[in-house]
């Protein structure tokens, strides 16, 4: 099954590194790489830990054992409910802005993966949530979402 996912993933990276060959645009006179240079290395890094592990995966076809997947694992639960919260997350950007949901998710997500110090999670959270709004919203220009009414009008005053 793992090799399935992994000639699926080549063929997927392949796609996207044609696309970025199409980059073009705006060009800056300091950017040695151009738009899709940044895409493209890590599209080619991407490529090369996939051969690495597809090799080392055909290698030591003969040692694993095949198990049966088990939809009650709590592992597995965890995964769905993950999976459940990042879309909910993608969905809350508009409306509640990056920060706000940002914050929200991070903190759903270490409750759920068991971490249960609650000072140093809140405070990792707040590090984390402002040092990632300001480094890309305020450094590097990226327009984050800002959510609705009155958090958008708060957002323009952080970033």
């Amino acid at each position: 099954m793992e090799l399935v996912f992994n000639i699926f993933l080549a063929a997927f990276l392949i796609v996207f590194y044609a696309v970025s060959l199409s980059f073009g645009g705006m060009t800056i006179s300091t950017d040695q790489i151009g738009p899709g240079g940044f895409p493209q290395i890590v599209i080619i890094l991407s490529l090369i830990f996939l051969l690495i592990n597809t090799v080392d995966l055909l290698k030591n076809k003969k040692n694993t054992k095949k198990t049966k997947f088990d939809f009650h694992d709590k592992g597995f639960q965890i995964m769905i409910i993950g999976i459940a919260l990042f879309a909910l997350y993608i969905v809350l950007l508009n409306l509640l802005g990056f920060m706000l949901s940002t914050f929200i998710f991070s903190s759903v997500t270490i409750w759920m993966l068991g971490y249960r110090e609650k000072l140093k999670g809140l405070a990792f959270i707040l590090i984390l949530t402002i040092s990632i709004t300001l480094v890309f919203g305020k450094f590097f220009f990226v327009s984050l979402p800002r959510g609705i009414w009155i958090l958008r009008e708060l957002s323009y005053l952080i970033y």
